[in-house]
């Protein structure tokens, strides 16, 4: 309740039977004002609180209050004074008959019959206006979405019947000439990308019936290119022609202007498990001028160094089926293995919107590696598929939702040693804001992974699973988790299990904390479990940046062991998961 107004204004209803919900909601509308210390500021009040409580009740649905105002001296000193509403606001008015009228030819009849079943409201509901308002919006949409692309609206006409307590309206709409799709033109002559591949986004067929979402899909399909600073999509402002059925043609203009092609990224991380490294990213947009993109990234740190490549061609076989090529070079030594790698792959993505998309294909790899089971040479030859659906509502930072990832890799290894075996994962992560607008939200992650058919001491350690750091879980070294040698070194499992649980506190504007708890378990199982679970826990800070969020977080192992140092920090940029 509003205490200031409540001093200063006093509000009685003078009906019989006080509405008192009626009262506090008028009450709290008023607006802040000081005691009037003259009749005429007084007045003034009670001439903006009747302007207030007026504009509410309307808002409701009394459409013929009684309103009084009286001033009085205060009680206690009597250079104060009161302004009192006496207020009796009447009946409820509710609508009374509802009613369409098209101010010119108006739609087929098939197609009125459709828009007025689209008339929620009905006789006796009560006539809340932002109701009213919401169905001619309603009305509108129902019209346009049967192919009216130019549906209007007019002042609605309402007569109030103050005895009878009735509103009765009627919508004046123009619908226009139903729309057909003519031909699609690109109206940008410096364009590089071409024609050709532009038309494989068209959700619609020349033809057929206008309808605004798919023109607003056609819009979304070329801003997901990324090729264009601009892209719109719009119907031409004068019909082409008119179909066999009567209808108007209006072709599809498209206007475009193209971002930079190169762009270059740079970042840099520390932890102190696996030191500094820092990572570059250069992506060519539009190389053969259908879409693709060309994507090299460079990552030094002191255990790696990786160059990889990918090439990526969407919307090859239509919208949402592209291919994706890729080549990885890198140099790795870590406390588990030596490793020099070189791969190639292929494969079909497929993207179904935003939220799902998932791929297969084929990967080679040749390895050199040198680690507790020996030193060897190995070529690898695997099938891939993967999938993801994403419901969370950022992909930098979620604070509500959740998604979920998994993929299967059945792979042939052969050369110093040999071996058949299949490479299964998941993951699924969800957020829930706990306050208003995610300042405080629980964040959680569970990862499980196993290999099928193939001994320890035969798997690559490119397809063995390591568990630790800032990537899996804090508070432990990199690959620090897991089974170890009889020389106590790490060597990887058949199987993983991960588990963190988080919650973040955005305490102002960009800054932002968490607490977080991590548990993890690598074992020679195939099958992974909670048995050999290991436990870290620690807090960190965030700063949000364009990019994303800057992440510091400090963590300690809960079951510590000689290999674990008591504390390890890390560094980098995004959310831990």
């Amino acid at each position: 309740m509003n205490t200031a107004a409540a001093d200063s204004i006093e509000l009685r209803q003078s009906s019989e039977t006080p509405n008192q919900d009626l009262l506090g909601e008028l009450r709290n509308a008023l607006p802040d004002e000081d005691v009037a210390e003259t009749a005429f500021e007084a007045k003034r009040q009670a001439r903006r609180a009747i302007k207030v409580i007026r504009d509410e009740l309307n808002a409701k649905g009394y459409y013929d209050p009684d309103i009084e105002t009286l001033i009085e001296e205060d009680e206690v000193s009597e250079e104060l004074f009161h302004p009192i509403v006496l207020l009796d606001p009447g009946m409820r008015f509710v609508l009374g008959e509802l009613a369409i009228a098209y101010i010119d030819k108006g739609p087929r009849e098939a197609d009125a019959i459709a828009t007025r079943e689209a008339m929620k409201l009905i006789s006796g509901d009560d006539a809340i206006p932002a109701q009213v308002i919401n169905q001619e919006t309603e009305l509108v949409r129902t019209l346009r979405e049967l192919g009216y692309a130019f549906v209007g609206a007019e002042d609605r006409s309402v007569i109030g019947d103050r005895d009878a307590g009735t509103l009765d309206v009627t919508y004046r709409l123009s619908s226009g000439p139903r729309v057909r799709f003519g031909e699609v033109r690109f109206v940008n002559d410096d364009t590089r990308t071409k024609e050709s591949y532009l038309r494989r986004l068209i959700p619609f067929d020349e033809g057929e019936l206008y309808d605004p979402a798919m023109l607003s899909l056609f819009a979304a399909r070329l801003d997901e290119t990324r090729l264009y600073r601009i892209s719109n999509a719009r119907l031409d402002d004068t019909s082409s022609g008119e179909s066999a059925d009567g209808d108007e043609i209006y072709d599809v203009l498209v206007t475009l202007a193209e971002r930079k092609r190169n762009t270059i990224e740079l970042g840099a991380s520390y932890s102190t498990d696996k030191g500094a490294g820092l990572t570059s990213e250069l992506t060519r947009r539009n190389l053969t001028r259908r879409g693709d993109l060309l994507v090299a990234s460079l990552a030094i740190a002191e255990l790696e160094q990786i160059l990889e490549v990918q090439w990526r061609r969407p919307n090859e076989f239509g919208y949402g089926k592209g291919l994706i090529f890729g080549s990885e070079l890198s140099n790795e030594d870590t406390d588990a293995f030596n490793r020099q790698t070189f791969s190639l792959s292929g494969g079909l993505e497929v993207v179904k919107g935003p939220r799902f998309s998932y791929g297969y294909g084929v990967k080679g790899s040749l390895v050199s590696e040198q680690d507790e089971f020996g030193e060897r040479d190995l070529q690898i030859i695997g099938l891939y598929t993967k999938a993801r659906l994403d419901r969370a509502d950022s992909i930098l930072n979620a604070t509500k939702g959740w998604r979920v990832d998994g993929g299967l890799e059945p792979t042939v290894s052969f050369g110093s040693d040999s071996a058949q075996y299949i490479r299964a994962y998941g993951q699924l992560r969800g957020y829930y804001p706990v306050l208003d607008e995610g300042k405080v939200v629980l964040a959680g992650r569970v990862k499980a992974g196993t290999v099928w058919g193939a001994d320890l001491e035969a798997l690559p350690s490119t397809s063995r699973f390591f568990s630790g750091g800032g990537g899996s879980v804090r508070g432990y070294a990199y690959q620090g988790i897991g089974p170890r040698s009889d020389d106590d070194e790490p060597t990887g499992g058949r199987s993983v299990l991960e588990l963190a649980f988080e919650t973040r506190w955005q305490v102002r504007g960009n800054i932002g904390v968490v607490a977080f708890v991590d548990a993890g378990s690598v074992t020679t199982r195939e099958i992974p479990g909670f048995s050999d679970l290991r436990t870290g826990a620690g807090f960190g800070v965030r700063y949000d940046t364009p990019a994303g969020p800057l992440r510091v977080d400090i963590a300690t192992p809960l079951d510590k062991t000689e290999n674990d140092d008591p504390v390890q920090v890390y560094i980098s940029l995004g959310q831990a998961f």
